[in-house]
């Protein structure tokens, strides 16, 4: 226990807090039981510890993780009322998907403990709602995405920029473009690091090692992160990662079930539970169209790489510029916003908007007579009329 409560003490000492992240005040920190899900490395450890820190008065703030060995002969709830006796009342639990019986000891310290506030982490591949002990009118869930472009530019040392909604770029995008580069004019080049090595927070400090870190990180989310939350085995891990192996390839790519199972020698089902075991695991995004069903056995129309970082730490030859493109849309549009599969042009947003992704010579014939249709052009500072630049929807969140 003792050990538990150094170990919070010193990392919490070490924890910076001058910049937060664009979920931290969107988060009711008034509510009892808090989850924030999402991909290794976006942050959540950093996001957790920034909270307890500024809450941590009279020692009644704890922070620890349940892959601690420590949990290998204590159970949580346990520790949880040993430290609530001592006079803490606020924990921030991480890693809670890999510690067996999570929910059902989760609503224990809910019911039992009615003046504590729990924080906890998980994998965005883990469903809080589907455990064993009923959270669904408990627990306030958030998913934490990796840097968005406007967040990399203030870890590059730029001001607070604002964000801007899909809604104003559709309206306003020229003013914003305009007085966005009258003030930092070295945005579109910054955009190009970005799409290379500016989504994960761990980026400079990863330095010329980073495609390394997203590699293992992937082994990680494939090897250890699934297969408590999807109770898959081995041969599973393995056949999980010969399908993003060869998907890292195509993406983003309309696939053939049929093809990827004769050719993995997978049965058609199963790939379609792979593909979405990796969706929910943040390590691919489906695109589907509007009328088709959520269930994981419902083939996407579209796949791609989560963000363009993985394109470029996976691929073994140099990433094409348009799957680049696209791969970014996805990712920073649904970040906010629900996108489908349209009937003309690469993506429909909110089922409101259609956008065509492409270079600065794309031309408007894909979407020709769609109604509030855009062009998300590459290679340009500023649009006009229905032309936005690419690197402005990287201002979503």
């Amino acid at each position: 226990m003792h050990s538990l409560e150094k170990i919070s003490e010193r990392l919490l000492a070490v924890t910076e807090t001058d910049i937060r992240r664009y979920l931290y005040p969107e988060i009711n920190f008034d509510a009892r039981l808090i989850v924030i899900t999402g991909c290794r490395g976006v942050g959540k450890t950093t996001l957790l510890k920034q909270y307890l820190k500024e809450n941590s008065e009279a020692k009644t703030a704890i922070y620890f993780s349940l892959d601690h060995l420590y949990f290998s002969k204590n159970t949580l709830l346990e520790t949880v009322e040993e430290l609530y006796d001592k006079g803490y009342r606020r924990f921030g639990i991480d890693e809670v998907h890999k510690y067996e019986g999570w929910s059902r000891e989760l609503k224990n310290i809910y019911d039992s403990l009615p003046d504590v506030k729990v924080l906890v982490t998980s994998s965005s591949a883990l469903d809080v709602m589907e455990g064993v002990g009923d959270l669904s009118r408990r627990a306030d869930v958030y998913n934490l995405k990796g840097l968005s472009f406007r967040e990399y530019l203030i870890f590059e040392g730029l001001e607070s920029l604002p964000v801007i909604s899909i809604d104003e770029l559709t309206v306003n995008h020229t003013e914003i473009a305009h007085e966005l580069l009258a003030k930092h004019p070295e945005l579109t080049k910054k955009f190009k690091n970005y799409l290379r090595n500016g989504y994960y927070p761990f980026y400079k400090e990863a330095g010329r090692k980073y495609n390394d870190r997203l590699q293992a990180m992937i082994n990680q989310v494939i090897e250890v992160d699934l297969p408590p939350i999807f109770n898959i085995d081995y041969t599973s891990v393995r056949q999980i990662k010969k399908l993003l192996g060869l998907l890292s390839e195509l993406v983003p790519y309309s696939p053939n079930i049929q093809k990827i199972s004769d050719q993995l020698n997978i049965p058609r089902q199963r790939v379609l539970v792979f593909l979405d075991y990796l969706d929910r695991a943040d390590v691919l995004n489906a695109l589907k169209a509007p009328q088709k069903s959520d269930s994981a056995l419902t083939k996407p129309d579209k796949v791609f790489l989560e963000n363009p970082n993985l394109i470029h730490a996976l691929a073994i030859t140099e990433p094409n510029t348009g799957t680049e493109r696209e791969t970014f849309f996805m990712n920073a549009v649904g970040a906010k916003n629900t996108l489908s599969f349209p009937i003309k042009g690469d993506f429909m947003v909110n089922d409101k908007y259609v956008f065509e992704v492409g270079g600065k010579n794309k031309s408007t014939h894909q979407i020709y007579g769609m109604p509030n249709a855009f062009l998300a052009k590459d290679g340009i500072d500023e649009g006009y009329g229905s032309t936005i630049p690419l690197w402005l929807f990287g201002f979503g969140y």
